[in-house]
């Protein structure tokens, strides 16, 4: 079972910041997920929300901001723990950092109603950019415009439809939506990753990712009924248990 960083070591730094990987990094993580943004001028950076006010305390819009402003930005602010400066980082920084270590990638793009309109070609490329990276990426979203938009562009690329507001009813018509667009995996949360329902998902030919397990109990379970990773923002914890494999 993987055991996926979730915006990097997100219990200890601010999410989806350098420090954040890097102690990822450091605490032996060779899965990671985080989300992809774009700004006005184009850059791909790294940053949960579609705006600012949860992370730095201010209601602004990625895409309305230029890298140099947003990276003016400390979305740091919110992390009582520590809160020292850390701007919205560029993609091609958090790759310096995890690539090297890393065996699995899930990029989770945000496009909700193609916000950022052909941010899916920026993201092949860049994938396309760096040896080895395609290989080991896959990419996800809530938004079932924008994975048909990556499967257009790509019938090879891997990828996950995530399950948002799931319920067991409404499991079977997202699972012909995540065959639809040709998605390997199928990620979902935690409230509803019981074993009848995984064994439905694994029975229509997906890979299971669970987010988001944060206890050694949670984790535990989901080993037990055959789940093929977790999300978690303690991937220290999580790695001290016999859980890999």
């Amino acid at each position: 079972m993987k055991i996926i960083s979730h915006r990097g070591a997100s219990a200890y730094a601010p999410e989806n910041t350098l420090k954040a990987f890097a102690l990822a990094v450091e605490m032996g993580s060779h899965e990671f997920e985080f989300d992809v943004h774009q700004t006005r001028d184009g850059i791909l950076v790294v940053h949960h929300d579609f705006d600012l006010k949860h992370t730095a305390g201010k209601d602004v819009k990625i895409a309305g901001l230029t890298y140099a402003e947003l990276k003016k930005y400390n979305v740091a602010a919110h992390f009582k723990r520590d809160s020292a400066f850390q701007c919205v980082p560029r993609l091609e920084e958090v790759m310096d950092i995890i690539q090297p270590p890393s065996r699995w990638l899930n990029f989770e793009v945000k496009n909700d109603g193609n916000v950022y309109p052909g941010i899916e070609g920026k993201v092949l490329a860049f994938l396309r950019s760096k040896p080895g990276l395609f290989e080991k990426t896959m990419v996800s979203s809530f938004d079932h415009g924008t994975l048909k938009r990556f499967r257009e562009l790509s019938p090879e690329l891997k990828l996950a439809y995530l399950g948002h507001g799931l319920n067991t009813m409404l499991l079977l018509p997202a699972l012909k939506r995540a065959k639809a667009v040709g998605a390997v995996n199928f990620h979902m949360a935690l409230r509803i990753a019981f074993k009848l329902n995984v064994k439905k998902i694994k029975k229509a030919g997906f890979r299971v990712c669970i987010y988001t397990v944060n206890n050694k109990e949670d984790a535990l379970r989901m080993k037990e009924i055959g789940v093929d990773g977790i999300f978690t923002n303690h991937p220290d914890i999580m790695g001290k248990w016999t859980l890999r494999g």
